[in-house]
């Protein structure tokens, strides 16, 4: 529409004002056709056009005055038909408006430049005219007045050092600080996943808020855990006496400082209404704003809110620079692909602060991933097995990509198993795998890759390795919590949830039993095994109690598919504590049989045996050994003139031991540290003795003399603790203290407790059936639909979360989770967020948007108006001064894009933009404008179309 500057005013100017909480007709707050010239704006005796346009003196009429809490001048609006060009046609003339007042109270005012369509805010004081997507609220320019009064220079600011210690946080929290400190709004940080993002972070909000150029803050993530991350690792340890808040279900708390929010439920209420009208989120209402895990292309959910809120933006990303999009390095400011501020993962490296992978992968492949599957493949059973499924047999015919796509092979499961754990990095004992992700391809392929676990390793008992999938009752969250703090489970089999966002610095093993077909995402998932070893607490976990390095199984070829060439594996071994044990045992019966010590043999042997005893009989490696562990405890063994028994245990049992069950690290360690005492008096080898002495004894004084168990031996404890017992010990002293002591050393172990809970998306490939629930049920779509529409509809007579839902009252977290329980659970079939994102074909939605959209209080956008809304958004961002003839253009791309629902560049050179003449496309924009409405398109596509028919 061309309206003239009245019409402007009256329908769109005013209309904007309101939405932010200034009403034109209260003159507390807005004053209309101010007199520059003959008002007093220190007496607030303000003279408007009908008081002065008849006298002779000089006027001047600003069209809007917008009015602090106090009365005073604040702002100032100037107005033009929405056919001018702000800039163009009110720049000067609102300076001049500002001057006057300036003359008068000796303070600047804000300045708006608007047009109805256009917006533009300028602050003489701090920067130049950008355009903005809205006024900002009375509150947001008083802060913003405070701010730009009292703020003292970023440049050689101190860093805070409790926050950042590392040299390189130190660098990067200054490069950023005087990049914003030049005049800039915008930065992009790339820091490796572990180097330490979220505390840059709260090191550039301290040295902010200390200088007054930030009050409120928000930290937006894509994941709760990283929300959760921000808002206790963060907030709560370095700004525990700043008011601070997440913000859930669409709630927004103004009075705050400090802000968490996943973009999900940012998107949720940032455009929201309040009865009266008013935006609960206004352009201006924060004034620092990060944006955690921003490798993602600028035109997607992000950009969107990043527009709409003026505020100075930072990005942080773990992705390597060269896998980012151009377009988040220009979102960003970042000429030349050169991001801020950099600590990429080679440098973490070499620094230390990061593990490094690369010459620790282990690549391998089963035969049928290999040769794949054919007819020739089965046996007469599978084969009639097959038949009685009514699938013919000579029908299968399966190439190697198939494998648990098209095809699942049990034995192929069970020999990634195999190959792991016959070669992964063990525990400090050695006689279990370290952390553990085992990266699965579907839901069902997890199941088979647990299944495989618990037939060949039934002496764990179902502890080792569990599934942790999304949409699981909540169970998947104390899954989560059990493996970051527990020692069980050592594996997680995972689809999808565990590839980013997660923490536990101790996982020394990742396992590729998918393909990976995204760098960011290949990336990503190795990020989880970064972590240095400073970073992490339960040492027992760890290969030899310490993190060197961490290794990578790739049963896919993901490394060759991403050209990535690392060295291969090292092939450590490190016997496992049990087997060491074994071994110096073996060595003490030789060295007594020599020096004719029989009754010392034969104790010494009965130690051997129980070992033997021990052993998980119902495990497949224990069964496959069954004839050699038989043997190992006959009474033949040590009578048979054809074998040595010393070497048969040696070679066949002594690399079972690490199978052993239920070990005890402080057990085993002061085992077996007796036991090389023992050898070490045997051979009267006195430096090992004095060594191991040290050691015996600091673990002995380490047991906790307040437990009874250990107050019984506190006399005995006492003299063993003696010089005069060590300069008298002997060989059966050690014997000794294996029975009264060894025991006692498990009560140094402390058992962690749970704390975090991660809840990660799952994604779906099928259209017609949904998948759903931790058995991965089938239905049709539209019947589970039904199923579910019907029964939130009866939920939403007497649940009190969906009774606050309609009544738009604040959701707390325990609301939430409530609410989440109940419907992820077998009565409602397991209804989650995930599931109805595909159940309804829409690529985001939070569970809340969905209730409401179900029982008529909400309506999903339509897609035209989101495309509208992007083009707009992406001519406000970049502030192109685009002319009538490339606005038209513009229009015509989004009308084009509606109607087909895809857009390419061939499409420009076609009608109906032939009817823009030889000028169109090129020169009228250029091949990078024309890639970026591609790309604006390519987005938009498969978040609106992709899935929705």
């Amino acid at each position: 529409m061309d309206l003239n500057e009245f019409q402007t005013r009256l329908r769109l100017i005013n209309v904007l004002l309101k939405e932010q909480g200034w009403d034109v007709g209260d003159r507390s707050k807005v004053i209309t056709e101010v007199d520059t010239k003959q008002s007093n704006f220190i007496t607030q005796d303000y003279k408007r056009v009908n008081e002065t346009l008849r006298n002779n003196l000089a006027s001047k009429y600003a069209d809007y005055l917008l009015l602090d809490s106090y009365g005073y001048p604040i702002a100032i609006i100037e107005a033009k038909r929405t056919s001018k060009d702000p800039i163009i046609s009110a720049q000067k003339q609102a300076e001049g408006y500002a001057d006057d007042i300036k003359a008068q109270t000796e303070r600047d005012v804000f300045i708006f430049l608007s047009n109805g369509y256009e917006t533009w805010f300028w602050s003489r004081e701090s920067g130049n005219p950008r355009m903005i997507k809205g006024f900002f609220t009375r509150e947001n320019l008083e802060r913003m007045r405070f701010q730009v009064g009292n703020r003292e220079s970023l440049q050689d600011i101190d860093v805070n050092t409790e926050i950042v210690d590392r040299s390189r946080s130190i660098e990067n929290v200054k490069r950023v600080l005087e990049h914003l400190g030049k005049g800039h709004r915008k930065a992009l940080i790339i820091m490796a996943t572990g180097t330490g993002k979220t505390r840059v972070s709260m090191a550039i909000i301290d040295a902010m808020m200390k200088q007054n150029w930030v009050q409120k803050v928000l930290f937006l993530t894509d994941r709760r855990e990283l929300r959760k991350q921000a808002f206790n690792d963060g907030y709560k340890v370095f700004f525990p006496e700043e008011p601070r808040s997440k913000i859930l279900s669409g709630n927004f708390q103004k009075e705050k400082n400090l802000y968490v929010s996943t973009i999900q439920t940012f998107m949720e209420c940032y455009n929201q209404k309040d009865t009266s009208g008013r935006f609960l989120i206004s352009p201006g209402e924060f004034d620092l704003i990060f944006s955690d895990e921003a490798h993602r292309s600028i035109y997607n959910k992000w950009r969107e809110v990043f527009t709409y809120l003026d505020a100075i933006q930072i990005g942080l990303t773990a992705t390597p620079a060269d896998m980012i999009d151009r377009n988040t390095f220009r979102f960003f400011g970042c000429l030349g692909g050169v991001p801020t501020a950099l600590y990429p993962y080679e440098e973490a490296v070499r620094d230390g602060v990061l593990c490094d992978f690369r010459k620790h992968i282990l690549g391998a492949q089963t035969y049928f991933q290999i040769k794949g599957v054919r007819t020739e493949d089965l046996s007469s059973g599978q084969r009639q097995r097959l038949l009685e499924k009514g699938i013919d047999p000579d029908d299968i015919d399966f190439e190697g990509t198939d494998i648990e796509k098209k095809v699942a092979v049990t034995g192929t499961n069970e020999a990634i198993v195999r190959e792991f754990m016959d070669n992964c990095l063990m525990d400090q004992l050695g006689t279990l795998p370290t952390k553990t992700i085992f990266f699965a391809i579907t839901k069902k392929h997890a199941k088979r890759l647990w299944e495989a676990f618990e037939k060949l390793y039934p002496e764990y008992k179902g502890q080792l390795a569990r599934i942790i999938v999304s949409g699981s009752d909540g169970r998947a969250e104390k899954l989560i919590e059990d493996f970051k703090k527990k020692s069980f489970p050592r594996i997680a089999i995972s689809v999808d949830m565990l590839d980013t966002g997660i923490d536990v610095p101790e996982i020394c093993n990742l396992v590729f039993a998918k393909p990976v077909f995204s760098k960011i995402k290949f990336w990503q998932m190795i990020g989880r095994g970064t972590r240095s070893d400073d970073s992490c607490k339960y040492r027992d976990r760890l290969p030899d109690g310490k993190k060197e390095y961490f290794k990578i199984f790739d049963f896919w070829k993901n490394f060759d598919f991403f050209d990535m060439k690392p060295q291969g594996d090292r092939h450590e071994t490190m016997e496992a504590v049990t087997t060491r044990i074994f071994l110096t045992r073996l060595n003490l019966m030789r060295q007594l049989k020599e020096t004719g010590q029989i009754v010392q043999w034969q104790e010494v042997k009965r130690r051997v045996l129980d070992g033997i005893s021990n052993l998980p009989m119902d495990s497949v490696m224990i069964r496959e050994n069954q004839v050699d562990v038989e043997k190992a405890l006959s009474s033949g063994l040590w009578d048979n003139v054809a074998l040595d028994p010393m070497e048969f245990l040696k070679n066949k049992i002594a690399p079972l031991m690490r199978y052993q069950n239920d070990v005890n690290i402080h057990v085993a360690s002061f085992t077996l540290k007796i036991e090389r005492l023992g050898f070490a008096l045997l051979k009267g080898n006195e430096n090992e003795v004095e060594r191991l002495k040290k050691s015996i004894g600091e673990m002995l004084e380490s047991l906790p003399r307040t437990l009874d168990i250990v107050k019984e031996k506190e006399e005995l404890l006492d003299k063993v603790l003696t010089n005069k017992f060590w300069n008298e010990i002997t060989f059966d002293d050690c014997h000794m203290l294996l029975n009264e002591f060894a025991e006692l050393m498990r009560y140094k172990r402390t058992e962690p407790r749970p704390q975090i809970i991660l809840d990660l998306d799952d994604m779906i490939k099928e259209r017609k059936i949904i998948e759903f629930g931790p058995d991965s049920r089938e239905e049709y779509v539209h019947v589970y639909k039904k199923k579910v529409e019907e029964r939130i509809k009866n939920l939403a007579t007497y649940h009190p979360t969906i009774r606050k839902i309609i009544a738009n009252e604040v959701l707390t977290e325990e609301d939430l989770e409530y609410l989440e329980r109940v419907l992820n659970s077998p009565e409602f079939d397991y209804v989650t967020e995930d599931v109805l994102q595909k159940t309804y074909n829409r690529s985001k939605g939070t569970l809340v948007q969905f209730i409401k959209s179900i029982l008529g209080y909400y309506k999903f956008p339509d897609p035209e108006e989101k495309i509208k809304e992007a083009f707009q958004t992406y001519i406000i961002e970049y502030n192109r001064q685009y002319s009538a003839d490339q606005l038209n253009f513009i229009r015509t791309v989004q009308s084009v894009f509606v109607r087909k629902k895809h857009i390419r560049i061939a499409d420009f050179y076609e009608a109906p933009f032939t009817n823009f003449g030889i000028h169109a496309p090129t020169p009228l924009f250029s091949q990078d404008e024309l890639n970026d409405f591609i790309a604006l398109c390519d987005e938009m596509e498969g978040e609106l179309f992709v899935g929705s028919e």
